[in-house]
């Protein structure tokens, strides 16, 4: 940029030395020069200036992303899910409830006005469309419309929302609560990613709310969630003590996906998908697993 700047001068000093040397013989002719240089001269200023200013923008934003990777994490009340930030690895932040999607997916807005979806964390509730949909949105507005939580989030998301557990300030859990009332399934597909006592409690719920008939338990046959959203059909699968399991296989072959590196099995609705060039057959879901891939979520 300096050596620029001391070409140009350099440039023009030596012009301006030319013509002064030349003017006695055509004044009119480098007149009309010295016009031609300075119409020249204020059109490249227009031209640089012009071309510089979307720069700078660019330059503040760049810097600011340098500054903002620097800086220590913030508290996840402070950080906007509007503006697609994650939590920085920090779980837990106080909020309040500000409306009821349905029955696992809320809105709270939390300090600085900041708003966050969040969905519930362990639980599947009813669809709109199927039966029970309604009582598990009203279930979840009884317990939680306008109170103040705490919230216990995973780094992951759910299409844009935070997976969080949602307590009250007696630390009463409101995801345990839905599968207490029978309006929502315990999600087996993701109990590996909850605590070990939180998957128990959360299964024993569930067992206790399908022996007694409770909520959508009380159908002859409860139509599974993951079966609603793609189409499928799949057993109710119980244990010994009549509580129901993952519908995970628990035997039988599987095909990995050597690029995201999960398996799947027939049930699965891309099983069929997956790129020959990418299939892995594993005799077990055991043999899939001890080779670093895990089951995909959802299957039936």
């Amino acid at each position: 940029m300096n050596e620029a700047v001391v070409v140009a001068v350099a440039l023009v000093v030596a012009g301006g030395f030319y013509i002064r040397l030349r003017w006695s013989r055509s004044p009119q002719a480098y007149r009309a020069m010295v016009a031609i240089a300075a119409g020249y001269f204020a059109a490249g200023l227009f031209v640089g200036a012009w071309a510089l200013h979307p720069a700078a923008p660019k330059h503040a934003e760049a810097v600011a992303q340098t500054a903002s990777a620097n800086a220590p994490a913030r508290p996840a009340a402070e950080v906007g899910a509007a503006a697609g930030v994650a939590l920085a690895g920090l779980s837990r932040f106080s909020a309040k409830i500000v409306s009821i999607t349905d029955g696992d997916t809320v809105d709270v807005l939390s300090q600085g006005d900041l708003t966050y979806a969040v969905r519930l964390e362990g639980i599947d509730a009813s669809e709109h469309d199927q039966p029970f949909g309604s009582q598990s949105t009203e279930h979840l507005t009884e317990i939680l419309s306008g109170k103040n939580v705490t919230l216990e989030c995973e780094n992951e998301r759910s299409y844009g929302r935070l997976i969080c557990r949602i307590l009250l300030p007696n630390r009463e859990d409101a995801c345990l609560d839905q599968v207490k009332a029978g309006m929502a399934w315990h999600y087996k597909q993701y109990e590996d990613e909850q605590s070990p006592d939180d998957r128990a409690s959360y299964a024993a719920a569930e067992c206790t709310a399908m022996k007694a008939k409770i909520g959508f338990w009380s159908e002859p046959n409860p139509e599974q969630r993951q079966d609603f959203r793609h189409g499928t059909r799949s057993p109710l699968l119980l244990d010994a003590n009549g509580c129901r399991t993952s519908s995970e296989p628990v035997s039988g072959a599987v095909v990995g996906n050597a690029r995201s590196h999960i398996f799947e099995w027939p049930a699965c609705p891309y099983f069929s998908s997956i790129s020959p060039d990418n299939r892995v057959p594993f005799s077990s879901p055991q043999a899939a697993e001890a080779a670093g891939y895990r089951p995909a979520h959802n299957c039936p």
